[in-house]
C-alpha cells in the first residue's frame, strides 16, 4: 500500500510536505484531480486531491473552512501545484492542516498530475493484486489442508503455519476455546483480534500475528472467517444429525428392553460406564435453548441421548457430577432434573426414564434443583392422604415390578402379593402360584433386583404391603 510518505520519498517528483506531516502515514486508495470549489463532493475516503488551486478561497479564514470540509470527507492528503493564477495557501490554513494532522503537500507547477496518478495507480494495483494472490494461496492451502487433516483443529494448524499467525476458535457464548494452535496461548484471548464469525455458529476467531503487519491484509481475514463459517456449519449439521439420530435411539430403547444390544451404538457415541436416565425441566435461560443444547461445547465430544417429550427433555447419559454440573449450566440455574437408578439389563431404558420422571416430580414438590431415585425417602404413608401420595408409593415401590410384567410377560407383582398374603411362606406362594419352589426363590430374588428392597425383611414386607394396600385402594393396579 501507498502511504503519502511513500509518495513524497518518490525523488523525481519532487514533493515537499508544507503542513499536517503528521498524518503522512494516511494509506493513499486512489488519485482524482479536481479544480472546482467543492472538492469534497467529488472525492471519497482514501482519495488523493490534486489541485492547481483555481478552487481554492482566497481568505484565510474561508481556506481554514475549506480545508475543514475536504478532512472531513476522509481524503488521504491534498497535493497542491499552484499555477500563477490561484490564491497561495495561508498560514492559517497550513496551522489548521497540522493541527487536523491532514497532509497538505506542494509540488511544481509543471509536475504532471498524470505522472503522479500513474505512481497512485500502480500502487494500488500491485496492492490488490497481492491481496488477490494471498487469498488464492490460502485456498490452495486450504484444499491442501483438508487432505492432510482429518479435523479441524490439524488444518487450522496448518492455515496457521502458511498465514504466520497465531489461530483460535473462541465459542462466543461461554468463551471457552474450541480449537486453538501451538502458539496459542491464554494471552491470544486477552490480547488478540477478536473477529466474530457470522451465521449461526455463535464463534468467535481470535488471530495475532507472528510477525509485523504487513499491508492491507482485511481480504485474506475475510476470506479465512469465510472458510471457518462454512467449517463450523459443517460441523453443526453433523451434530444436528446426530441429535435426530440419537433421539430415535432415545425411541427404540424405550420400546424394547434389548439394551445390550444397543451398547455398542452407546459406545460409539462416548456412552460407557455406568449409564442413567435424567428427565429435565428447564426455564429457558441458560446458555442454550433445549434445541440448541448438542451444539454446547461440552457436549461436541460425546453428546448424551436427548428427546424432547411434551416440554420435558429426556436424556441418556454418563452417571457423572461434573455432566450434571455442565447441564445445569448450560440450560440455566432454574433447571430441575430427576436422575434415575442406573440403567440396569434386566429392566431397559423404560423403567430407567420412569425412575427419572419419578424423581423429576419429587424433586419439584420438594423444591429441589437435582434429585437422584430413591434419595426422597417416602416413609411408611400408613395411609395415603392423596391420590399423588399413592401414585408416589406404587411408583417408588411396585413400578419397576409393573414395567418388567409389562415388556417381559411376567408375573413378578402377583408373584410378590401371593407371597405377602401368605405370610411369607414359600411353600403356600408356591401351591397357591402353581410353581416350584426354586422359582419362587428366583422370582423374589428378581424383585429384589429391581426395586433394592428386599422382600423376606420385616421393612421389606412393610413397604411393599403398604404401596400394595394404596395402590388397590386407589384403583392403580387395576386389580382387587
Amino acid at each position: 500500500m501507498l502511504t503519502v510518505e511513500d509518495l513524497v520519498a518518490i525523488e523525481r517528483l519532487q514533493l515537499q510536505i508544507a503542513a499536517g506531516a503528521g498524518g503522512s502515514r494516511r494509506v493513499i486508495n486512489w488519485a482524482h484531480t479536481v479544480e472546482l470549489p467543492d472538492p469534497w463532493r467529488w472525492v471519497s475516503p482514501g482519495d488523493l486531491v490534486m489541485t492547481t488551486g483555481l478552487g481554492l478561497p482566497e481568505a484565510a479564514e474561508a481556506q481554514v473552512a475549506w480545508l475543514r470540509q475536504l478532512v472531513q470527507s476522509n481524503a488521504s492528503a491534498l497535493v497542491i501545484a499552484p499555477c500563477p493564477a490561484a490564491p497561495a495557501p495561508s498560514q492559517a490554513m497550513l496551522d489548521a492542516a497540522e493541527l487536523l494532522l491532514f497532509p497538505i503537500v506542494l509540488a511544481s507547477f509543471e509536475l504532471e498530475f498524470v505522472k503522479l496518478s500513474h505512481h497512485v495507480i500502480e500502487s494500488v494495483l500491485q496492492a490488490q493484486r497481492e491481496r488477490f494472490n494471498a487469498s488464492e494461496r490460502l485456498f490452495q492451502t486450504y484444499a491442501q489442508a483438508l487432505r492432510q487433516a482429518p479435523d479441524l483443529g490439524g488444518r487450522l494448524l496448518i492455515l496457521a503455519n502458511s498465514l504466520n499467525m497465531n489461530l483460535a476458535l473462541e465459542d462466543a457464548v461461554s468463551g471457552a476455546l474450541l480449537v486453538s494452535t501451538a502458539g496459542a496461548t491464554p494471552a491470544l484471548q486477552r490480547q488478540g483480534e477478536r473477529i466474530p464469525i457470522a451465521g449461526r455458529v455463535r464463534t468467535n476467531l481470535l488471530m495475532s500475528r507472528q510477525a509485523r503487519r504487513n499491508g492491507d491484509d482485511s481480504m485474506l481475514v475475510r476470506s479465512l472467517v469465510g472458510l471457518l463459517a462454512v467449517e463450523i456449519e459443517r460441523l453443526m449439521i453433523n451434530r444436528d444429525q446426530q441429535r435426530e439420530e440419537s433421539a430415535a435411539l432415545l425411541h427404540t430403547l424405550l420400546d424394547t428392553a434389548e439394551l445390550k444390544l444397543a451398547l455398542p451404538m452407546l459406545e460409539r457415541r462416548g456412552l460407557t460406564g455406568t449409564l442413567v436416565s435424567l428427565a429435565v425441566r428447564t426455564d429457558d435461560k441458560g446458555l442454550w435453548p433445549v434445541s440448541e443444547l448438542h451444539h454446547a461445547p461440552d457436549f461436541h465430544q460425546a453428546c448424551p441421548l436427548m428427546s424432547v417429550e411434551q416440554g420435558l427433555l429426556l436424556m441418556i447419559c454418563r452417571d457423572d457430577p461434573a455432566l450434571l454440573d455442565v447441564l445445569e449450566r448450560n440450560l440455566g440455574a432454574g433447571t430441575v432434573m430427576g436422575i434415575s437408578a442406573p440403567i440396569a439389563m434386566a429392566t431397559g431404558v423404560h423403567e430407567s426414564v420412569r425412575q427419572a420422571r419419578l424423581a423429576l416430580s419429587q424433586a419439584e414438590d420438594l423444591g429441589r434443583a437435582r434429585l437422584r431415585y430413591g434419595e426422597a425417602e417416602l416413609g411408611l404413608i400408613m395411609a395415603p392422604k392423596s391420590l399423588a401420595e399413592a401414585r408416589a408409593l406404587v411408583g417408588r415401590y411396585l413400578g419397576p415390578l409393573i414395567a418388567h410384567d409389562r415388556l417381559q410377560n411376567a408375573a413378578l407383582l402377583p408373584t410378590l402379593t401371593a407371597f405377602l398374603r401368605n405370610d411369607g411362606s414359600w411353600k403356600a406362594t408356591a401351591f397357591d402360584l402353581g410353581i416350584h419352589r426354586q422359582t419362587l426363590v428366583y422370582r423374589l430374588k428378581l424383585v429384589e433386583q429391581l426395586t433394592g428392597i428386599k422382600p423376606t425383611t420385616t421393612q421389606g414386607i412393610a413397604r411393599f404391603w403398604i404401596a400394595l394396600e394404596a395402590g388397590r385402594n386407589s384403583d392403580l393396579l387395576g386389580q382387587p
